[in-house]
């Protein structure tokens, strides 16, 4: 892509991943969707931001408060989009019969029993890691927000690079602008800002012995997130018999609350 390309891409991707009123020409959306390593770039941007906003609740405000207050940023900045993927992924999914009845669950605009869960244990997960991080201090959190909102974004790129398209829509399209080079330059680029960041912690005094072992926790964050992202495509290739938008959305979220736990988990048993 044409050095030139990239703002244009860049603003087109916070234009459609945020509710930022970013202004972008076709092109620009264009030079988006046809260089998916850009998600991560745009992913690492919304980190930075919600980072900075749990950092700086951390520092003004008890800990108990900022959980909730930080998972309100996160969709005041994200939207509800993924969200209301996961909620029509897990009615998808919890659906019984054949694919054409699941993929009409999936399509139903009413949020059934199945989306209620989905996004209920989403939110829990996400509150509990969220506290965890609290509970560890504000950089520890910044840190963990930022790379979240990375591995986030792989989760939902490893589905458009993995996944087959269930139809006409916007995952139909980015599936098959995505290609695979780009998708392991996404992918290497994730490891590298996921790794550097976990590995910031080690700044702190009594962790600089274990610096390796933090900056191995960002790697095994984007792990589970790649991870996370061939397994949401499988079974979505088995019950809907392909990915749509909603199922891209459904990764992210859980991609996000997953690579929450992970680095939570590992920095609560290197702590």
């Amino acid at each position: 892509m044409d050095l030139r390309q990239y703002p244009g891409g860049i603003k087109a991707g916070l234009g459609f991943l945020t509710t930022l009123p970013a202004r972008f020409e076709e092109a620009d959306f264009e030079a988006f969707m046809g260089h998916i390593y850009l998600f991560i770039i745009v992913g690492a941007m919304i980190g930075v931001t919600l980072g900075a906003a749990g950092f700086i609740f951390r520092w003004l405000l008890p800990a108990a408060l900022v959980p909730v207050l930080v998972i309100a940023c996160i969709y005041l900045l994200t939207g509800i989009n993924h969200l209301d993927g996961l909620s029509d992924f897990g009615d998808g999914v919890i659906a019984h019969g054949t694919r054409e009845k699941k993929v009409g669950a999936m399509k139903d605009v009413h949020a059934g029993a199945g989306g209620i869960l989905f996004i209920g244990m989403d939110l829990l997960f996400l509150y509990a890691a969220l506290s965890l991080f609290s509970g560890f201090g504000a950089l520890y959190l910044l840190v963990g927000l930022f790379a979240a909102e990375v591995c986030a974004k792989v989760s939902m790129i490893t589905v458009a690079a993995f996944g087959k398209s269930l139809g006409p829509g916007m995952g139909s399209m980015l599936i098959e602008k995505t290609k695979k080079e780009h998708y392991l330059l996404g992918l290497a680029t994730a490891i590298v800002v996921c790794v550097a960041a976990s590995g910031l912690l080690a700044v702190l005094p009594w962790l600089r012995p274990n610096f390796l072992l933090y900056a191995l926790a960002g790697f095994l964050a984007v792990s589970v997130s790649v991870a996370l992202g061939l397994f949401v495509a499988d079974i979505a290739s088995r019950h809907f018999g392909g990915v749509n938008g909603d199922v891209m959305g459904a990764a992210n979220e859980i991609g996000r609350a997953a690579a929450l736990v992970v680095l939570g988990v590992l920095v609560w048993t290197l702590w």
